[in-house]
């Protein structure tokens, strides 16, 4: 984009511009010097790091001829070639500044002090002027690899003069999540240190660097998400806890037993691994039924943590889901491919694992979001479906409330019957109900929130993933949250005390729905 047009207050031209530059130290010094080189005084400079990574709108004033030569040479620099390219860092809160600086009103100015911070390689994530609110007052904010030139670009600013303000230095991590012009992907590597050290950020770094299809999907989750902002915190949020999963496996992986519980003549257990969804265990005679699972990372953590229960993972027979999330699903196709366990699902689930994205057969708006979402918690997590695995039956055979009765399966001799959602959460999504064994599988629904870790809590961040941006429908989500809590307490009087297991936390108080 490149226009002139006659200013009404002097006898100067005004010219608007709209460039792409790269996104690394000193390429806005460049193209500010090209204003300064043409004696063109700067009225307004946008840069936001966080909304485009190379998108520059400058505007100036000056005579009408040199408008003409200022675009011949940006033409000649292909700086009007659109381009959307990030320098994919991972900053310490420590090393990100930012300050208002006050400069002469004239050309050339703004140039010399972004030619300060290119000495210092210094990354400008955010640069503002605009001379209609302050003639001489620009805002910009940046990170430099070593936070100790921090202390020396000051230094070298009261030196050479520059009258600036420094409003925030990085001592404070909220206000760092907070910092304009960080984006998405930099937004989550903070979210990663909060869970991690920099030794092992750092693998995750170089995971991703070493992976072009890794790092363009990070890429295209980050560009999303920007789109949906809200969507791509909470997203941003789950993905940083499911790849903290990769820290806890093998002699870092611990769990939690819930107290095992009697059902007629099954006993249930429940585990609950660092990440991931609880794993159900109904154990009858020799025969064991897993109902939902964890990460796939897990696999060999999970054999182990059974085998010290006195339950053999070889007699897994079956393994059914109520969902095909990875945190629910991503171990069953181990168990599939080492002892030929049956693995159940709704048909909805081939969708999704064929195109790789949670809300295949939804109409969310967010479907490439979770498209990305989907990929990288897939790859980092290790999730393996199974290569063949058996749909639930779909034709309704009654309904319970809101929901139909869609297949039924038998563990023990008793009964659980599979209900199909309305798909608020994800397509394909069903619950397990058993009025005779008195329990109610519920997925990612009715989840006992107070029981969760606070580590849980704040990166799955709870209350917002069940009630906005990670459902395919949030509306319809919360009206089956209601449908759902109807259907618990109308079976719990039926059958005189209903225990409700959620695939996150523990056994949900039937009293406190």
């Amino acid at each position: 984009m490149f226009e002139v047009w006659k200013s009404t207050t002097d006898n100067l031209f005004l010219g608007r511009v709209k460039v792409y530059v790269p996104d690394r130290p000193g390429s806005l010094a460049r193209i500010a010097g090209y204003f300064a080189d043409h004696d063109i005084n700067i009225s307004y400079f946008y840069y936001n790091r966080s909304e485009h990574p190379n998108r520059v709108l400058v505007e100036g004033k000056s005579k009408e001829d040199v408008f003409h030569s200022l675009y011949n040479d940006l033409v000649h620099g292909g700086f009007f070639k659109e381009l959307f390219e990030e320098n994919l860092q991972i900053t310490k809160p420590d090393n990100i500044l930012k300050v208002s600086v006050y400069l002469e009103n004239k050309p050339g100015t703004l140039k010399d002090f972004a030619k300060v911070l290119e000495r210092y390689g210094a990354n400008v994530t955010y640069m503002i002027y605009n001379e209609m609110i302050s003639e001489n007052k620009a805002e910009m904010a940046f990170y430099v690899k070593d936070p100790e030139q921090i202390q020396e670009l000051a230094k070298e600013l009261n030196t050479l003069g520059y009258h600036y303000n420094l409003e925030y230095t990085g001592a404070d991590e909220e206000k760092t999540n907070m910092m304009i012009g960080l984006n998405l992907i930099e937004r989550f590597f903070l979210k990663l240190r909060e869970l991690l050290d920099d030794e092992e950020v750092a693998k995750i770094k170089r995971l991703v660097n070493t992976s072009k299809e890794l790092s363009d999907t990070l890429i295209g989750f980050n560009r999303e998400a920007g789109r949906n902002l809200e969507a791509g915190q909470v997203l941003g949020n789950i993905l940083a806890f499911a790849i903290s999963s990769r820290t806890r496996k093998d002699d870092a992986f611990y769990y939690r037993k819930l107290p095992s519980l009697p059902l007629g003549n099954l006993l249930l257990h429940v585990f609950k691994p660092p990440t991931g969804g609880n794993i159900h265990i109904l154990e009858y005679d020799k025969d064991l039924v897993m109902i939902d699972g964890t990460y796939g990372i897990y696999y060999n953590n999970i054999k182990e943590m059974l085998r010290e229960n006195g339950l053999d993972p070889s007699r897994i027979s079956r393994i059914y889901l109520s969902h095909a999330d990875a945190d629910h699903a991503g171990l069953s196709g181990y168990f599939h491919e080492e002892y030929g366990t049956k693995v159940f699902m709704h048909p909805q689930a081939k969708k999704i694992i064929e195109e790789e994205n949670r809300a295949a057969g939804s109409k969310t708006p967010l479907m490439e979001l979770n498209h990305y979402f989907t990929i990288l918690v897939n790859h980092f997590t290790e999730c393996k479906f199974p290569k063949n695995w058996q749909p639930y039956k779909t034709k309704k055979r009654g309904e319970i409330g809101a929901f139909h009765i869609i297949d039924h399966f038998k563990v023990g001799g008793l009964n659980f019957k599979v209900l199909e959602s309305l798909g608020g959460h994800i397509p394909g999504q069903v619950f397990f109900l058993s009025e005779e064994a008195k329990v109610l599988f519920s997925g990612d629904y009715l989840l006992y929130v107070p029981s969760l870790e606070d580590e849980e809590k704040k990166f799955l961040n709870i209350p917002r993933f069940l009630m906005t941006s990670t459902n395919a429908n949030s509306m319809l989500f919360k009206e089956e949250m209601q449908a759902l809590k109807k259907v618990a307490k109308a079976t719990d009087k039926k059958v005189n005390g209903l225990i409700v297991l959620p695939g996150h936390g523990d056994y949900y108080p039937i009293r406190l729905l």
